[in-house]
């Protein structure tokens, strides 16, 4: 007794859904919004009326090429009347009605246009693209317009799809081969959000494009996390040798450097290794305090130098001011001498020693990830954390250029193979040969 009043009573409430006429949609005759529409969600609310209308014209396209003109004798197939069916825009099944076509043999031929917009999986795509425009999934039903009567949906259905689509973005991000991007050259950070820290490495190309090759979660830049990291781009196709690698000087980076690849052994190391140059500065001016304006346009100058000879007469001067005013100052600058000199070491032009005497291409990149992801007050665990900093991760990459003097990448290149090969003749013999 309860299951047939049950029944009747779904039967009152079920709404039944009324099929947009080919003229209504023309018209522009579609049903009103429902409630206020937020500013940021405008832009939604008004692309599904002409999505249907573009869709109704694409129809008729493909009538036109089947049927050819109306009224036409002689044709083989035929226009015949139209069908109730709906479509998939935005999450929403939209009832329309659908033109009908069949051949001389009255059989039906499905319109391909149709088949194509009955594909739920069209949609995954389509939320992630408007989650990574910042559309809110928790008011993205609000956003929505109500249109020729469709099913509508919940806001759990729009996080079901981002969930998906995004939880996809991990693999793509760490599971991609770096062998056929030929990567030469490695910024690696750490950086925190919230409660979660994590390692980047951001990597450029032989011919200059940026590529995100990976993350390491880790509460703090050791350089235990560090060498899991280096390990997992090894792995992936990141090659062995004549690799140059630019970072802020961190000890647990600098330590698993060492392990991996024996930066400050000259005859045997596997990279190059270049400090950069604002961190250098930021830890030097702390220990002179008042006195840092004395040493600032030396500091500056050395990286500046048009060739190494220059660099050394800078640096001997420079050393000498520091010994005179801070011991502590000196010995922070003796830690990195080495690697501040590498950039002139390499003989690199101007545009290409600016771009690798700082990280600032990987702190770009953290600060994009950061304006994206600040939205999110709490992350759930450490899978919600990392779907998000993948997915912005690869939406950033694609913002990326190529980096300015990328032509002269090539010699470059060369010149790591060379310095970073064992038993290879001695340093100063390379770097002329190159030159």
């Amino acid at each position: 007794m309860k299951k047939t009043v049950l029944k009747e009573v779904r039967k009152i409430n079920r709404k039944k859904l009324q099929h947009a006429k080919k003229s209504d949609i023309l018209e522009n005759k579609f049903e009103n919004l429902e409630g206020p529409i937020e500013t940021q969600h405008l832009l939604i609310s008004t692309l599904l009326p002409p999505a249907v209308k573009a869709f109704i014209a694409e129809c008729e396209s493909e009538v036109e090429k089947l049927c050819g003109d109306r009224y036409r004798h002689g044709k083989t197939n035929h226009r015949w009347g139209s069908q109730k069916g709906s479509i998939i825009l935005g999450n929403q099944h939209v009832a329309l009605e659908i033109p009908r076509v069949r051949g001389k043999d009255k059989k039906e031929i499905r319109l391909q246009t149709y088949e194509d917009f009955q594909d739920p999986t069209l949609f995954d795509q389509a939320v992630f693209t408007e989650g990574i425009k910042k559309v809110s999934q928790r008011d993205y039903q609000k956003g929505v317009s109500k249109i020729a009567n469709s099913f509508g949906f919940a806001k759990s259905s729009i996080s079901r799809k981002w969930i998906k689509t995004t939880a996809k973005k991990i693999e793509d991000l760490q599971k991609r081969s770096l062998k056929e991007m030929d990567i030469r050259a490695v910024f690696i950070d750490g950086k925190r959000f919230s409660k979660h820290g994590v390692i980047i490495a951001l990597g450029v190309a032989v011919d200059g494009r940026k590529f995100v090759l990976g993350i390491y979660q880790a509460d703090t830049e050791n350089s235990s996390s560090c060498l899991e990291l280096l390990r997992d781009l090894q792995s992936r196709g990141l090659t062995e040798s004549g690799l140059l690698f630019v970072v802020d000087g961190g000890s647990g980076l600098n330590k698993a450097l060492e392990e991996k690849y024996q930066v400050h052994d000259k005859k045997n190391r596997k990279a190059i290794r270049i400090r950069c140059f604002v961190h250098k500065w930021r830890n030097i001016e702390k220990a002179l305090g008042d006195d840092a304006h004395k040493a600032t346009g030396l500091f500056w100058a050395l990286r500046d130098a048009k060739d190494l000879v220059e660099a050394k007469v800078v640096c001997d001067r420079l050393e000498s001011i520091l010994r005179d005013l801070n011991l502590s100052a000196l010995n922070s600058f003796l830690e990195a001498k080495e690697d501040l000199m590498a950039v002139h070491s390499l003989k690199l032009p101007r545009d290409l020693k600016t771009f690798f005497s700082t990280t600032n291409p990987i702190e770009s990149l953290n600060s994009l990830i950061e304006e994206d992801m600040r939205r999110v007050k709490k992350w759930k665990d450490s899978e919600h954390f990392q779907r998000w900093l993948a997915t912005y991760c690869l939406a950033s990459e694609n913002k990326m250029r190529k980096i300015r003097g990328y032509r002269n990448l090539p010699g470059l290149w060369i010149l790591l193979r060379r310095l970073t090969e064992q038993n290879l003749v001695d340093t100063n013999q390379a770097i002329e040969e190159v030159a």
